[in-house]
């Protein structure tokens, strides 16, 4: 006999044998699956772990364990089971509802060596449910050793050397199993460590009809990072294609990394509208020319996020028009569009005038030569900017450190090398900033030292930053931000959260007294390039927001934060790892080294 307190208990079975969840109707059985697959569905194991069916099972028949496995053996397995597999081995009806629901299946990934048992058995669940797919054929380090790009032999015949790599085969196999699915896929993610491979996928994807549904669209070919006046393979450098016959109505998201297309208006007529645009890793002779480059952002207006890393308008700074030509105007080659009697048009506005890019809040800037970004920066009119995250070269910044700054809420430096004498300028001007990201491994202690209020140590006796109350270190011992912490505290502009870098000197007694003096302190593991995923603040695209268990793909209660109903957003699910972000809206945004 119960206890009376524990008669009601909601842990314990009723005391008649019902199972009360099996009362449940369906379709909200199938929606507390959707909701319980949500967080970590973008973190599933790798293919040699995946495991679906019992023995004896299938997908019509009970996925009950065998009555001859031990309780152990059972447990271990459910334990490294995915949350969408795991609630289809409950019960028989439970596996009913399970794949019947095509949102617990709609994140395919081919991820590795074939075979793809996974991938091909999720988008047979899937259905046509929208989709967003990852095809990762990147190699480790051991074995890109083994294999390099100069093994396509491009003095030879032009598919002779491609004859030497087994894995081609393979990336093409995947892209004819995912065409077929092209049509109702919402977010398609291609990376890859050598060349040739992605190209074959851009080949494949070029023969497409369109992708009506798609709405981002990342490439990546990690294999070379570094910057080249021409690309390595010229025999691929034309593209006689063009990307899903151009027509790619919905797209909103672009990466392209290591990763070029035809920049023109005719070869890329989908590169407009867009919210979100990295151009990474180019070839100086790969890179969109300055007219196109300006059309792109020009026919973008809601562009929130940019990202240039060791990529720019083609040409030198010297070859540059005074401002960023309006449509029409011509290109550094003389050529611009056309009217009907094959003249050129009249740009439409002052060509001279900066490029006014209205919804920018966050850009991320890399690796780009002084001369370049001084010349483009003065081009670009950023009235919203309030994220900048910076990594640049070994050069003096000074003269346009301080203009992008006055309206920043969020900034984080990895490198920005400029006189010490500038850095408190640049810090007046930073007063909105509540949030700040420092690599003191890469900065002059100027960056460190004037956020101190003690008037001996900053400039004139100012208490600088007045609103920062968010901070994120690496490389600053304990001792250094005690002092900072209470130096701040002092002068009234206290810091309530801060991050530091577990690699750092930071010994239990500075954890126990930052704990003490802050509303939050931890302690981050930081990467050797400091690096998190890139994304908007907005959300990362590989999560479908569609959970409301009808498998359309909308979402009609309006919940992005743009308060636009008819946009359809794909956020991260998992809001556990903020070890680079911090609260209240405010995402620092660090660029990939």
């Amino acid at each position: 006999m119960l206890a009376p307190e524990l008669t009601n208990n909601p842990f314990l079975a009723p005391n008649d044998g019902r199972c009360i969840i099996n009362q449940l109707p369906s379709e909200l059985l199938s929606h507390i699956f959707t909701l319980g697959w949500a967080p970590e569905r973008d973190e599933e194991d790798e293919e040699e772990d995946f495991e679906d069916l019992d023995e004896g099972a299938s997908d019509q028949g009970s996925c009950s364990s065998s009555s001859s496995a031990s309780e152990d053996d059972d447990e271990a397995k459910s334990r490294k089971l995915p949350f969408n597999v795991l609630v289809s081995h409950i019960c028989e009806r439970w596996r009913a509802v399970a794949l019947s629901n095509p949102l617990l299946w709609n994140h395919v990934s081919f991820v590795g060596p074939p075979p793809y048992d996974r991938a091909l058995i999720y988008l047979a669940r899937a259905g046509t449910a929208p989709l967003a797919l990852t095809i990762d054929r990147t190699v480790s380090d051991d074995d890109e050793e083994d294999w390099s790009e100069s093994d396509y032999n491009v003095n030879e015949d032009e598919d002779s050397g491609r004859d030497n790599d087994p894995d081609l085969t393979i990336i093409t196999g995947i892209m004819n199993t995912v065409v077929p699915h092209i049509n109702h896929t919402k977010a398609l993610q291609i990376m890859v460590s050598f060349y040739p491979h992605i190209h074959r996928a851009l080949e494949i994807l070029g023969a497409c009809p369109g992708a009506p549904m798609l709405e981002v669209l990342q490439l990546y070919h990690y294999e070379d990072t570094d910057e080249h006046l021409s690309f390595k393979m010229p025999e691929l450098r034309t593209q006689s294609f063009k990307l899903f016959g151009g027509d790619i109505p919905k797209l909103t998201e672009v990466a392209l990394w290591g990763v070029h297309v035809d920049w023109s208006k005719e070869g890329s007529p989908y590169l407009t509208g867009l919210t979100d645009l990295e151009l990474a890793y180019h070839a100086r002779d790969v890179r969109p020319s300055f007219q196109d480059f300006a059309r792109i952002l020009r026919a973008s207006p809601g562009l929130r996020t940019l990202t240039l890393c060791l990529s720019c308008p083609a040409g030198t700074p010297a070859d540059w028009p005074d401002g960023l030509p309006a449509d029409g105007a011509p290109d550094l080659d003389g050529h611009g569009d056309a009217n009907a009697n094959g003249a050129p048009t009249a740009p439409d506005m002052d060509p001279t005038a900066p490029l006014v890019l209205p919804a920018l809040k966050e850009l991320l800037l890399a690796y780009l030569e002084p001369a370049y970004l001084l010349s483009l920066l003065p081009r670009l009119s950023l009235p919203a900017l309030s994220s900048l995250a910076l990594d640049l070269e070994d050069d003096d910044y000074s003269d346009r450190a301080r203009s992008l700054l006055a309206n920043l809420q969020a900034l984080k430096l990895a490198s920005l090398p400029c006189a010490d004498a500038l850095v408190a300028d640049a810090y007046r001007q930073l007063e909105n900033v509540v949030a700040l990201n420092l690599n003191m491994l890469y900065l002059g202690d100027a960056w460190f030292d004037l956020l101190l209020s003690a008037p001996d140590r900053a400039d004139r006796g100012e208490t600088l930053l007045p609103r920062l109350t968010e901070l994120t270190t690496t490389g600053v011992d304990g001792a250094r931000m005690r002092e900072l912490v209470e130096a701040r505290a002092g002068a009234g502009v206290p810091l309530r959260k801060l991050l530091m870098n577990e690699d750092d000197a930071v010994d239990e007694e500075d954890e126990a007294w930052l704990a003490a003096h802050l509303e939050r302190f931890e302690l981050f593991e930081g990467s050797d390039e400091e690096e998190v995923d890139l994304g908007s603040a907005d959300g990362d695209p590989w999560t479908d927001e569609d959970e409301d268990g009808d498998g359309d793909g909308d979402e009609n209660e309006d919940g992005d934060e743009d308060g636009d109903e008819d946009e359809e957003e794909w956020e991260d699910a998992d809001d556990d790892d903020d070890d680079e972000s911090l609260d209240g809206g405010l995402d620092i945004v660090i660029v990939p080294l």
